[in-house]
C-alpha cells in the first residue's frame, strides 16, 4: 500500500478502527510511531480483513488474549509498517486464533495453502526426513499454455480452472498424508511426506490423467487441458536443505517436460 501523506494513510484505515484494538502506523527507518488509535469496546470479528492484505505478515500471538498483524506500507516513498492488534475474547480465542491462521496461509482462489505456507512448513517436513529413515516426496505442477488460456479466454475462465485443477488435488492428496499448494499462478506443489518415490510415480500419473480427462465446459468450445509434473523424492542422505533447493530442482525436472512435449511425468 502506497499513501501520498500521513493524512491520506490514516483515512483510508478508518474502516479498520471498527475491527481492530489498536491500529498503529510505525515508521520504520526512524523507529518511531507516526498514528495510533486506540479502542476497548465494540469491536466486530475481524479475520475477514485481513483478506484485503495480501502481505500482511504471519499472525503472531503477544499474549493469550492478543493478535497482531503487521502489514508493509510506503508514506510518500519511505518504509512503514501497519500494526493491527486484536484483542481475543477469552471464549472463542482459540477457535478465532486458527480461524486467523487458516485465512493467512490458504489460498484465496483455489482453497489450497499458499506460498507463506510452503515457506514454513516445507523446512519442517525437510528436517523430520533427515531425523528419519522416512523419505519425502514431493510433486511440481504446472498447467500447459496456461498464459493462451489467460489471454484468449481472459482471467475469468482461468481462474476457474484453477479452482477445478485444485479440488482435483485435493481429491487426489489428502491432508492427513500430505499437503497441497498453490506456488503462484499456475504452479503448484504436493508434499508427500513418508512417500516413496515409485508410490508418488503412481500418485503424479493418476494426477496427469485426471486433468487430462477433464471437460470444461465454461466456454464454447469446451477446454481441454493437460499438466507437466516434476518429481523429487529426498532421503535421508540426499543433500537438499532449503525450500531454494527443493524448487530449483523441480523446476529443472519441469522445464524438461515443457521441452519434451508437455503432458508429462517427469522423474
Amino acid at each position: 500500500m502506497n499513501y501520498k501523506n500521513l493524512n491520506q494513510a490514516i483515512a483510508s484505515l478508518q474502516m479498520l478502527q471498527n475491527f481492530y484494538s489498536t491500529i498503529r502506523i510505525y515508521d520504520t527507518r526512524y523507529n518511531r510511531i507516526l498514528y495510533e488509535n486506540k479502542k476497548s469496546n465494540g469491536l466486530k470479528e475481524a479475520a475477514e480483513t485481513t483478506l484485503f492484505f495480501q502481505e500482511a505478515a504471519f499472525c503472531i500471538p503477544k499474549h493469550k488474549d492478543t493478535l497482531e498483524i503487521n502489514i508493509p506500507l510506503s508514506i510518500n516513498g519511505h518504509p512503514c509498517r501497519l500494526e493491527l492488534i486484536q484483542r481475543i475474547k477469552k471464549e472463542y480465542g482459540d477457535d478465532m486464533l486458527h480461524s486467523m491462521q487458516e485465512l493467512i496461509i490458504t489460498d484465496s482462489l483455489t482453497s489450497l495453502y499458499n506460498r507463506r505456507f510452503i515457506d514454513e512448513q516445507l523446512p519442517k517436513d525437510l528436517e523430520k526426513t533427515y531425523q528419519s529413515n522416512n523419505p519425502l516426496s514431493l510433486i511440481y505442477i504446472d498447467i500447459d499454455y496456461f498464459k493462451e488460456i489467460n489471454d484468449h479466454y481472459g482471467h475469468i475462465i482461468g481462474d476457474l480452472i484453477l479452482k477445478e485443477i485444485a479440488s482435483t488435488f485435493l481429491q487426489i492428496i489428502w491432508r492427513k498424508n500430505g499437503w497441497a499448494a498453490r506456488y503462484g499462478g499456475d504452479e503448484f506443489l504436493l508434499c508427500l511426506p513418508g512417500i516413496s518415490r515409485k508410490s508418488t510415480i503412481k500418485i503424479a500419473n493418476r494426477i496427469r490423467l485426471a486433468v487430462e480427462e477433464k471437460t470444461f465446459y465454461s466456454v464454447n468450445p469446451a477446454i481441454k487441458i493437460t499438466c507437466s509434473l516434476g518429481l523429487l523424492t529426498i532421503h535421508k542422505s540426499s543433500n537438499v536443505h532449503t525450500v531454494n533447493e527443493v524448487i530449483e530442482l523441480l523446476d529443472r525436472k519441469l522445464y524438461q517436460a515443457k521441452r519434451e512435449g508437455r503432458n508429462k511425468v517427469i522423474l
